[in-house]
């Protein structure tokens, strides 16, 4: 009775574990997939570059002065004709009076040269006087003039440098930069701020100048930032030379105004066509340093790994350089 029973139970068994693969099997949920297969592929060269103002002004003083007052703090807001930095005027002050009792001195000594001459001239006429001396008159009257010009003159440089006392914005903007203090000594040619416009931004890219060939204004190209952020830009200009020394031409693609100046950003810039595979970006599995894509083989689906490229349609697609090809058919 137990001989008979042992067959019985195994084939009990077998038949059960049939019956569960073939469940498995059947429950099998069907898989998307796609079929590789060669493609034209647009060749891009990553090159570096920054985001820019359109207008940028350091703020400079033309004369050397203490500052008094720096009316705005980084970050500000500026329109043009704003008034960012006070200088002192003690020096300036006391130069204006004697400019003032210059122009003063050189006035009455214009008035006594020209009653001189007045009176010269009717000695002259009446035969009183000689010819010299009526030329000697004369002649210390234009001196008398041209002293007077000078004075004025002077007056108007001391004015002039007044006006320099306040430093104001040459256009709207923001401070983007402040390089000194109230009490520090300001000196010709050294900064004080930093005024960059509003508006649109520009990426400076500076590009080979065997590709800069291929670009012209009107062109878009795709900027990524190091945040992530990434837009297509179009170049608005293309510098006519190259730069002798990096053999590069600087091209200037506009960007959205909320990036920010200074940052580095990445162009890439069309290279020619040639042929490879690209996938869907989704489709790549990641095992640590590993990049793979699942492949549907018969019924089953397998990992294999891969070696991928650059990406494409603003990181939808990715090139794969080896481990697929024309035919494999990709899960997604």
């Amino acid at each position: 009775m137990i001989r008979r029973l042992i067959p019985l139970a195994a084939a009990f068994v077998a038949a059960c574990g049939h019956s569960s693969a073939d469940t498995e099997q059947a429950a099998k949920p069907p898989v998307t997939t796609i079929t590789v297969q060669h493609e034209t592929l647009s060749t891009v060269v990553p090159v570096e570059g920054t985001v820019a103002a359109r207008r940028r002004a350091e703020i400079t003083t033309r004369m050397m002065a203490r500052i008094t007052a720096i009316l705005v703090e980084v970050g500000a807001r500026v329109e043009a004709g704003q008034t960012l930095v006070q200088l002192g005027t003690d020096d300036i002050a006391a130069n204006r009076r004697k400019a003032d009792a210059a122009v003063a001195a050189a006035g009455a000594g214009r008035d006594e040269a020209a009653r001189q001459a007045a009176r010269m001239d009717t000695l002259y006429a009446q035969d009183v006087v000689a010819q010299v001396q009526r030329d000697g008159a004369r002649l210390a009257l234009a001196q008398a003039d041209a002293q007077l010009e000078l004075a004025r003159a002077a007056l108007e440089e001391v004015e002039t440098a007044a006006s320099y006392a306040r430093i104001r914005a040459p256009f709207d903007g923001a401070v983007v930069n402040r390089f000194a203090d109230a009490g520090d000594v300001a000196a010709p040619g050294m900064p004080i701020l930093v005024v960059e416009s509003a508006g649109a931004r520009d990426a400076r890219i500076a590009v080979p100048a065997d590709l800069a060939a291929t670009l012209e204004p009107g062109a878009t190209i795709t900027v990524t930032a190091a945040d992530g952020r990434s837009t297509s830009a179009t170049i608005r200009a293309v510098a006519a030379g190259a730069d002798p020394m990096t053999r590069t031409v600087e091209v200037l693609a506009v960007l959205p105004e909320d990036w920010p100046t200074g940052i580095s950003v990445t162009a890439l810039v069309p290279a020619g066509e040639h042929e490879g595979i690209a996938i869907p970006a989704h489709a790549v599995v990641r095992r640590g340093q590993l990049t793979g894509v699942r492949v549907l083989v018969g019924d089953d689906v397998v990992i294999r790994w891969v070696r991928l490229g650059r990406t494409f349609d603003s990181g939808d697609q990715v090139q794969v350089l080896s481990g697929l090809e024309p035919g494999d058919r990709v899960v997604l």
